[in-house]
């Protein structure tokens, strides 16, 4: 369990949890099913995915996000699961934009589906593109995902950027005995190209804390000091955003790396997020099981109780994770909401 909160006056404006940070990033998962099976997020065989009935609806989730935008949440994130399996999903963007006063609208994906529907997402308003994509290449690529095609997902990313969706963040967890050796592969592609490279560690979450992927942690921040002695990155102050990343640059590249450091570098004490799932339980931290119900409230349009279950959310975050003393997640990444 997190430890016990600090009390916090529900009654300030905005939404300030017990730490004192401003929650100001929603990411909202409109499905936890995915279309690739990756090793260290949801395997083969793996079961149990949100009921189409238990599902919230697009009307559900404007709601919330209405009512958390008006809280100063100006940040939302679509994410999955896979997001771009969920019907319609641009239609969803361009209802939070038309609908709520959050500032920005960004989306994650894996790229698979993303060559189709490039030109609605950024038609509907969409600001900003992460997609994941663990290796340079096929055959690895294919052996991470368990179904995915390297070639679909760069073509994705090739269309996204010609309908203006730039710079596209390209997200890659690095897994030792697996892709750790393509980390300098990937920093070059930055010197010619507009992209955001950025480099995760895998975290114990779900199936990711199964006693043979834990093994593949790779530390990102010794990663990130050898770079500085080999290709002389530097660091800059790195593109608009609440993530978590810390990002450097090779000197004179047209893109950027980050560096997402949970367990080698721990960011908590920044973190203003929170996690809507597919399910509508509203998480305050990645790493707990503990959420706040919002599915009741969403679905009568009670924007009063959707408000007190936000302050919930805020007033119980933890200061941080544990994962560092051997805490591990048990929900998967796929149904916590990316």
């Amino acid at each position: 369990m997190p430890p016990e909160p600090l009390p916090i006056d529900l009654g300030l404006p905005g939404l300030v949890d017990s730490c004192g940070r401003r929650l100001k990033s929603l990411r909202v998962s409109v499905t936890d099913r995915c279309n690739l099976r990756c090793a260290y997020c949801l395997p083969e065989g793996s079961r149990g995915f949100c009921a189409r009935e238990e599902t919230l609806s697009f009307d559900e989730i404007v709601r919330v996000v209405r009512v958390a935008s008006r809280l100063g949440v100006d940040h939302i994130r679509i994410t999955g699961g896979e997001p771009l399996l969920r019907p319609r999903v641009a239609e969803l963007i361009g209802r939070l934009r038309a609908e709520t006063t959050a500032r920005e609208v960004a989306l994650t994906t894996n790229g698979v589906l993303l060559a189709r529907h490039a030109e609605a997402l950024a038609a509907a308003g969409l600001d900003r593109l992460t997609v994941s994509a663990d290796s340079l290449r096929p055959d690895r690529f294919l052996a991470i995902t368990g179904r995915g095609r390297l070639d679909e997902v760069w073509e994705g990313i090739r269309l996204a950027a010609a309908a203006g969706l730039r710079p596209i963040k390209i997200n890659v967890v690095v897994l030792r005995g697996m892709n750790e050796d393509e980390i300098d592969a990937w920093a070059e592609l930055t010197r010619g190209n507009d992209l955001i490279v950025r480099f995760l560690e895998l975290m114990p979450i779900g199936e990711g804390a199964a006693a043979g992927i834990a093994g593949r942690f790779v530390d990102l921040s010794e990663q990130r000091r050898r770079l500085e002695s080999r290709l002389g990155i530097v660091r800059i102050e790195g593109p608009k955003g609440n993530g978590p990343a810390r990002y450097w640059q090779i000197p004179g590249a047209k893109g950027v790396l980050g560096f997402i450091t949970p367990l080698s570098q721990s960011y908590c004490d920044t973190c203003s997020r929170f996690r809507l799932t597919a399910r509508g339980e509203l998480r305050p931290c990645l790493a707990y099981e503990q959420s706040v119900p919002l599915a009741e409230a969403a679905r009568a349009g009670d924007e009063p109780a959707i408000e007190a279950g936000l302050r919930r959310a805020a007033a119980i975050k933890p200061a941080g994770h544990a994962w560092r003393d051997g805490q591990i997640t048990h929900t998967r990444m796929s149904g916590i909401g990316g």
